[in-house]
């Protein structure tokens, strides 16, 4: 994962992402747009833009109204959450429950 990518990434796509892992975290599977909606707080037509737009970079996909990470998803999630979320406990639950276990400890 290349600095110039993360740093591209906006902070609303950022903050989805974070939704994202934190669902996870909370419910142990992957989210639909609509609870990923709830999760965040915000207007479910706002999530859907946020999941698109992550779609077209090739960082979520959706599989039967679930929306899951891909390979270049899981690659940013990790480099995010070693370095920009390291101190998040949610976070670092879904990144273990991903098989990414001790990602903030890697950076220390």
């Amino acid at each position: 994962m290349t600095l110039s990518f993360l740093a591209s990434l906006t902070a609303k796509r950022q903050e989805t992402l974070k939704a994202f892992l934190v669902f996870l975290a909370r419910e142990g599977r992957f989210p639909t747009g609509q609870e990923l909606a709830g999760t965040m707080g915000i207007n479910p037509d706002s999530v859907w833009y946020r999941l698109r737009a992550l779609s077209r970079e090739g960082l979520v996909s959706r599989k039967g109204g679930v929306y899951t990470l891909t390979e270049k998803g899981l690659a940013t999630v990790q480099a995010l959450g070693s370095s920009v979320w390291k101190d998040d406990e949610e976070v670092q639950k879904a990144l273990r429950l991903l098989g990414y276990g001790g990602a903030a400890e890697d950076k220390r």
